[in-house]
């Protein structure tokens, strides 16, 4: 059985913004990384929402996607001043 998740406006423009941020201030690898992480984590929700895991599964990959946005930030900074 497949549930129909909703994602409000805020959600989905909070997603775009993120999008467009690791776009500019990262690469576009890390963007689509998200992307994908996104539409896993959505199905993942549409097979069972009421899974405690699912939120560990968010919380990891949105997790992920800013470490790795921020080492790429660090690193472009070190090369700027050193």
């Amino acid at each position: 059985m497949s549930y129909n998740i909703i994602v409000s406006p805020i959600a989905l423009k909070n997603i775009e913004e993120a999008v467009e941020y690791y776009i500019l201030k990262a690469n576009k690898k890390i963007a689509l990384d998200f992307l994908n992480d996104y539409k896993k984590t959505y199905k993942t929700l549409q097979l069972n929402p009421f899974i405690n895991f699912t939120i560990i599964i968010i919380a990891f990959s949105l997790l992920k996607n800013f470490l790795i946005s921020l080492f790429l930030l660090l690193m472009k900074f070190q090369k700027l001043f050193f």
